[in-house]
């Protein structure tokens, strides 16, 4: 009975991550991802984005509406202006567009500290949970979001540590495409010199 409930915090807590469909480590000199704008580069720690146009894509194939995304980054994190470290879409352009059926989950570097962007724009008013400046050193630090178009909790966390969760407005059916460096929204840009490894995704 105590495992039982153990469980039941885990998974409350986004612990349970369920299927891996995404698993890279991008320490090898090449990935499954498409690279529809700038290809970046393969080192020994990991992809670097060398512009502000570095763009990894993947096709998951069908429609998820619960998923966990685990990533390492290392560089320039402390930025002022927007920018996406993973984003997932209902949405194959990730831009602009339609605003009747837009849905996405990003996880951003702004202001200094980070933010949990969720919308699903037939929903209304998008939720935006921004955590203020914090403190970046030069290592490699683990990032982690959870997300939920079913009306459950959404989360992100930075080495462990739990810094914003919310809710979509609205459920959907789901996300299907995950970007990393940039996707295609607005005008955000990739950031030069950041370092990806140990890129993975689940779905339920």
């Amino acid at each position: 009975m105590q495992l039982f409930a153990i469980l039941l915090l885990a998974a409350s807590l986004g612990f349970a991550q369920g299927r891996l469909v995404i698993d890279e480590d991008f320490t090898t000199g090449g990935s499954s991802a498409q690279m529809p704008q700038e290809k970046g580069e393969f080192t020994a720690e990991g992809w670097r984005v060398t512009s502000e146009r570095c763009q990894m894509k993947w096709d998951l194939g069908e429609f998820h509406s619960k998923g966990t995304v685990e990533l390492e980054v290392k560089g320039p994190l402390d930025q002022e202006p927007k920018r996406n470290l993973f984003s997932a879409w209902n949405e194959e352009a990730a831009a602009d567009g339609d605003r009747k059926t837009q849905g996405f989950f990003q996880l951003r570097v702004l202001e200094h500290g980070m933010m949990l962007r969720l919308t699903f724009r037939a929903g209304g008013r998008s939720f935006e949970g921004g955590t203020g400046p914090l403190v970046w050193e030069d290592k490699w630090y683990r990032i982690k979001g959870t997300w939920d178009t079913e009306g459950g909790i959404c989360r992100l966390w930075r080495d462990g540590e739990l810094l914003s969760e919310g809710k979509f407005n609205s459920e959907f059916k789901g996300l299907r495409w995950v970007f990393i460096g940039k996707d295609n929204y607005q005008r955000f840009v990739s950031i030069p010199g950041l370092v990806y490894r140990n890129l993975k995704v689940w779905v339920d």
